[in-house]
């Protein structure tokens, strides 16, 4: 065999292969072309007490299901320095302190979806962004000082400020500014405490 013909059929050889390799590899499908930006945030470590109505109560299993005063169904685990569970009953309003994490997201980010996902962020809470903890609030004070930012929700409400305790959050301070609307999560971690109201 000639060293002509061995280069014919290498070349023959390694084009079959490129067309196998290409009929095998899948074909992207065009919504993961363009995919929202995702959004980088803050978390931060907060307690919270509300009036609730108190959907149900396991004292064996020591869970407690609430609903928030914003229609919010929550389902958490409770302390064990909470007491009498079994005298609380399903329905009844109760004061309820738990702890949470509240992470707000940044939407200044650019980039490919960052336009939609602030446009959707400014519609009213639907029934989805209330059942997973989701919420809008504007941010009306940001203390560089003293690494805070305040937040006030979308309907008005408490100013809650919270604290950008590692370099990483205090970096991200740096680009809040005041009138932002940005999106939370919110995630309750443990009731600390309950007590019956009237």
């Amino acid at each position: 065999m000639t060293i002509r013909s061995m280069k014919w059929a290498a070349g023959v050889s390694l084009f079959a292969a490129v067309l196998a390799v290409g009929t095998t590899l899948p074909e992207r499908q065009a919504s993961a072309q363009v995919q929202a930006v995702p959004r980088a945030g803050m978390a931060f470590n907060d307690t919270v007490t509300q009036r609730v109505t108190i959907e149900s109560v396991d004292p064996e299993g020591r869970t407690v299901a609430f609903l928030l005063p914003d229609g919010q169904l929550v389902a958490v685990p409770v302390a064990d320095s909470v007491g009498n569970l079994a005298a609380i009953q399903d329905g009844s309003m109760a004061n309820v302190t738990y702890n949470q994490i509240v992470t707000i997201l940044n939407l200044r980010q650019k980039g490919p979806g960052s336009k939609e996902e602030r446009r959707e962020s400014m519609k009213p809470a639907s029934a989805n962004d209330i059942e997973s903890g989701r919420f809008t609030v504007t941010v009306v004070g940001v203390d560089l000082a003293n690494n805070t930012v305040s937040v006030i929700d979308g309907i008005g409400g408490v100013v809650h400020t919270y604290r950008a305790n590692t370099p990483a959050k205090q970096e991200m301070l740096k680009k809040a500014k005041v009138g932002d609307v940005v999106i939370g999560l919110r995630t309750p971690l443990m009731v600390t405490a309950i007590s019956p109201t009237n």
